[in-house]
């Protein structure tokens, strides 16, 4: 791929970093579709990485999502192109309003929509991992000049004044609002302990202080040194070490043998955490799941001890309307700067082989990655 198959787009027509095959992206032209009343256009400007983009670029995502080709990328915000009336006004936007786009297009149907709970909508359609080139009118991901917005595309207006890459944040953001607050329940003077240090286990941090937790404790590994640093300084008050320090003996010390209300555990890969996660948590407490593990099985988990402690265990995915609207509002009300130190990343859409290859820790430029995101707007090359 070389900066030329960047180039902008001629008249008509949106250019895309389709993803053909495993490891394997093309760029292409695709025609911008007619625009109807129930419909809309994105002109997208900043695109957000996370860890499932590496997975579906490397191919591990299997039968589910879109297959390939593909235009990834979930984590899109940008300004509205061109809208239909009706669409204007359920959405309440207007041409060259700044926006956010939710993964998931609902169907509003199935049973998991008609019970409130649209990021499990069984359908199965939405944005950068969902849905295909070959379903019209192809522009279904953020690693493209435009996106089309579906009639039932989930939007949410965004403030013009804060730096894409920082706004680009929402996405990660609304996921630890969600996981820390909503299914965590973690609330004034809780004690929580967040496993893993990635882009969502540092915006926990933030969620937990913004929630009123009191005591914020982050593990992570001798690769995390900077991460770790990174999770003081947005407000955990202890980190640990596990590859020098027994987590489960440092949290008990730490919470003087009372335990943690709430564990999330993001980690990436390793089960050991869930593990752990069991006798770090209070009788009663909660544990809430949310990181990848690639199909390994849990060794050495006894489920006893999860019935003898009454503990509850959560598995989550995504973000919804509620916390994402949060998350704005948390990033809205950060002091300048704050969040800065968090965007590790910004690429023009011309390096998305590098930016992914950086995001899986393939490949190093000597800056620790947090937040990769993707600037669409600014990286094609003319």
């Amino acid at each position: 791929m070389n900066a030329h198959a960047a180039a902008r787009p001629r008249a008509g027509y949106a250019r895309a970093a389709v993803l053909a095959r495993p490891r394997a992206f093309e760029f292409r032209e695709l025609p911008l579709p007619q625009i109807g009343d129930d419909e809309g256009l994105l002109r997208v400007e900043v695109c957000g990485l996370c860890g499932t983009d590496y997975e579906q670029w490397q191919g591990h995502l299997g039968d589910w999502g879109g297959g390939m080709p593909i235009i990834p990328g979930h984590e899109v915000i940008g300004w509205i192109e061109a809208v239909g009336k009706d669409a204007a006004r359920r959405w309440q936007v207007k041409e060259g309003d700044r926006v956010a786009i939710e993964p998931v297009i609902p169907c509003g149907h199935c049973t998991q929509c008609v019970q409130g709970a649209y990021t499990r909508c069984e359908r199965d359609m939405g944005y950068g991992l969902y849905t295909g080139t070959s379903v019209e009118p192809g522009l279904w991901g953020g690693y493209a000049s435009h996106m089309y917005l579906h009639p039932r595309a989930m939007v949410h207006r965004l403030p013009s004044d804060i730096p894409g890459e920082v706004i680009s944040l929402f996405n990660p953001l609304s996921n630890a609002v969600r996981w820390i607050y909503e299914a965590g329940g973690v609330g004034i003077g809780s004690t929580v302990v967040i496993e893993g240090p990635g882009q969502r286990g540092l915006l926990a941090v933030v969620a937990a202080k913004a929630a009123g937790a009191t005591t914020i404790i982050v593990t992570g590994t001798g690769a995390d040194t900077q991460r770790l640093a990174l999770a003081r300084m947005l407000g955990a008050t202890a980190t640990i070490d596990v590859s020098t320090e027994n987590p489960v003996d440092c949290v008990r010390e730490l919470t003087g043998d009372r335990l943690a209300d709430v564990v999330l555990e993001v980690s990436a890969g390793s089960t050991q955490p869930i593990v752990d996660a069991i006798d770090m948590v209070r009788r009663g407490g909660r544990i809430v799941l949310a990181g990848l593990k690639g199909k390994r099985a849990v060794e050495g988990l006894f489920s006893d001890k999860i019935v003898f402690k009454e503990i509850q265990l959560v598995g989550v995915l995504s973000a919804g309307w509620r916390s994402i609207e949060l998350a704005i509002d948390i990033i809205r009300r950060r002091r300048p700067g704050e969040l800065e130190s968090l965007c590790s990343h910004f690429l023009p859409l011309c390096r998305i082989d590098e930016a992914i290859r950086l995001l899986g820790r393939e490949t190093s430029d000597g800056n620790e990655v947090t937040h990769i995101s993707i600037d669409v707007a600014g990286g094609m090359q003319g």
